[in-house]
């Protein structure tokens, strides 16, 4: 092998005036959202410990650094990334998301573009330069929507994880924070760069780093302390056959690799499952707080575990044979039954679903923390459909008055909960979820001035399909909600704006085109259709798209007069529904009430008793 030659280096020497080429079978970005989300804690967290409202950016220069490891690139003309393009790709579309928010202030601007791209005689050459995603990119960096039809599953992620960073990235760093932050990213974010000759060279590093003794991973660690509790070696050789079954089960229950190309589910559950059961403390936030239970666990488990073995009852060998055969395996049983409703809708657990297809996963910790050991099946299934329904409830609530729902964002509610619901019974978390919604300072009568706009774009069609597949099924009809919010089929559905974008032909209507477009943002102007008639339809006017609504969906087809003929299903609902010649303003904000009334059954408090069909007065 040729001399190899590894350097640390800034994100901005990596970057600046660089191009990089990434080869056609590397070329597939896999980073999910768990990713991201840690990507973003990492750094954001990091810089915090340092940052003080007072600082100048020249403060900066006196920051601590942090490091984001290796990658490793051939040292010739393409300079071809052999490993780190997920994290080299995860940091620009970073920069971009960044430096379109800096354009939005009046702070000082950090120059940062020629991280994101090369400009060779106005010709603009992105630093990670790989033909598929170079569209995708532009849009990105022009802040302009994106057409992700017909586009790669690499480009289609890219674009998720950016919504992603648009979404996560903490509201306390978007002022005068952000200036100080990008100078961090850009100079005290450190990889080690390590440049071979050849990509034979590469690979064989790549290889050294990944595969020759390999550590073990924090659940084998696990596995090994408690296997090492059990006195008795037949007792232990069936907990060891009973751990290897359950990981095989856990790992094949994931779709894709968690975390780059390795299987981490066991790894996954087991820090949903510990934080959610024995979890008492989490970290403060506020700069130089140290980590508690909840950060230690996501870290090391199995050191968490073992500092923490007598207050989880690990006294006796006995109590570790039961931890492993009894509540590891029913625990991991019960995630992997949540993994698979999460995927696939089933109508006896429909609100892990909605919460799935809108990131909600801390539902998952939420629910293993309200079930017991002792628990059947009737009694899991119970605290299952409550727990999903109360943060489906809860989330829903908070974007109808515009504020995240992500768990950066209300980690600190989510985890009191989890502490407040544990190991309770069925009566008693429903009290106890009733009072959460009824104590929040926010209520559903935020959808009466819902619109859509860039925060709200990304849970409104999730809202209209959950308003158009209630009525489906109050009607006596299929949901069809998988289908209208399936963005992988070759006609997704997309929003469509009942009112057509054409100011001069209803100026009479309104005061000026700013509360036009004001009024065609509103809810009650929005319903979805698939992708070739929502562009089709677009330019008409309204009288023209009103007859084409009667191929369409239940609450397309409502504006159209003939909806109401011979469909007895559709006119026995109790809903106000109308149909409308014209449509203007008074009918939009008419149509955003008939959208509140639908809310309020679809989100309603008294279901959680309902569900449970129980009531703990001692808490009520």
């Amino acid at each position: 092998m040729n001399r190899i030659d590894g350097k640390p280096k800034t994100l901005q020497e990596l970057l600046q005036g660089k191009k990089y080429t990434i080869h056609y079978y590397q070329r597939e970005y896999r980073w999910g959202r768990k990713q991201i989300e840690q990507l973003i804690d990492d750094l954001t967290s990091t810089f915090s410990d340092y940052y003080v409202d007072s600082h100048e950016t020249s403060a900066v220069e006196n920051y601590g650094y942090y490091y984001l490891g290796s990658i490793i690139r051939t040292d010739d003309k393409e300079k071809a990334i052999i490993d780190g393009q997920q994290r080299l790709t995860s940091l620009t579309l970073m920069l971009i998301y960044l430096n379109n928010l800096q354009k939005q202030e009046n702070y000082h601007k950090v120059q940062v573009d020629q991280m994101i791209f090369s400009d060779s005689f106005g010709k603009m050459s992105f630093n990670l330069d790989v033909a598929e995603r170079r569209r995708c990119f532009e849009s990105l960096y022009n802040n302009k929507d994106f057409d992700l039809n017909g586009e790669s599953e690499s480009v289609r992620t890219m674009y998720s994880r950016y919504k992603d960073i648009e979404e996560l990235f903490p509201d306390e760093l978007k002022k005068e924070a952000l200036p100080l932050f990008l100078y961090w990213l850009k100079e005290r974010v450190m990889l080690i760069e390590i440049v071979t000759p050849t990509e034979q060279d590469a690979h064989k590093i790549f290889v050294t780093m990944n595969d020759r003794g390999l550590n073990l991973n924090n659940a084998e660690m696990l596995k090994g302390y408690l296997l090492s509790e059990i006195a008795d070696d037949n007792e232990r050789d069936e907990a060891n056959k009973l751990w290897k079954q359950t990981v095989m089960k856990l790992k094949a229950s994931s779709e894709y690799a968690s975390e780059g190309i390795i299987n981490t589910e066991d790894v996954e559950f087991i820090t949903t499952w510990i934080r959610a059961k024995y979890a008492n403390t989490m970290r403060e936030g506020k700069k130089g707080a140290k980590d508690k239970d909840y950060e230690i666990i996501g870290n090391e488990f199995h050191q968490w575990v073992r500092q923490n073995s007598n207050e989880m009852g690990l006294i006796k060998s006995v109590h570790y044979i039961d931890f492993v055969k009894e509540e590891f395996r029913r625990f991991a049983d019960i995630y992997i039954k949540l993994k698979e409703y999460s995927s696939k809708l089933n109508p006896n657990f429909e609100y892990v679903y909605y919460n799935a297809n809108r990131n909600l996963n801390y539902q998952v910790m939420l629910i293993l923390s309200a079930i017991t050991n002792e628990d059947n099946q009737e009694v899991i299934d119970k605290k299952i459909k409550l727990v999903s329904y109360f943060v489906d409830f809860f989330a829903t609530i908070r974007t109808f008055n515009y504020k995240k729902v992500n768990f950066n964002t209300v980690k600190y509610m989510i985890f009191r909960i989890i502490k407040e619901i544990r190991d309770k019974d069925v009566a008693s978390i429903a009290v106890i979820l009733s009072h959460e919604i009824k104590n929040m300072d926010i209520n559903l009568d935020g959808i009466k001035e819902f619109r859509l706009n860039q925060f709200t774009v990304r849970y409104l069609l999730h809202t209209l399909a959950r308003f158009t597949s209630f009525i489906n099924k109050e009607m006596g009809n299929p949901s069809e909600f998988e289908t209208y919010i399936n963005r992988d089929q070759k006609n997704s559905y997309d929003i469509e704006h009942v009112l057509p974008n054409d100011f001069d032909e209803y100026s009479e209507s309104f005061e000026n085109e700013e509360e036009f477009q004001l009024h065609r943002s509103k809810l009650g102007n929005l319903i979805i259709l698939p992708r070739d008639k929502n562009r089709s339809y677009q330019d008409m006017p309204y009288s023209k798209k009103v007859t084409k609504y009667l191929g369409d969906n239940i609450l397309a087809k409502s504006f159209n007069v003939q909806a109401y003929s011979n469909n007895p299903s559709f006119i026995r609902l109790k809903y106000d529904f109308k149909p409308y010649e014209d449509f203007g303003k008074e009918d939009i904000n008419e149509r955003q009430v008939l959208y509140s009334e639908i809310a309020k059954d679809i989100w309603n408090v008294d279901k959680l008793k309902e569900i449970a069909n129980a009531w703990n007065t001692d808490l009520d």
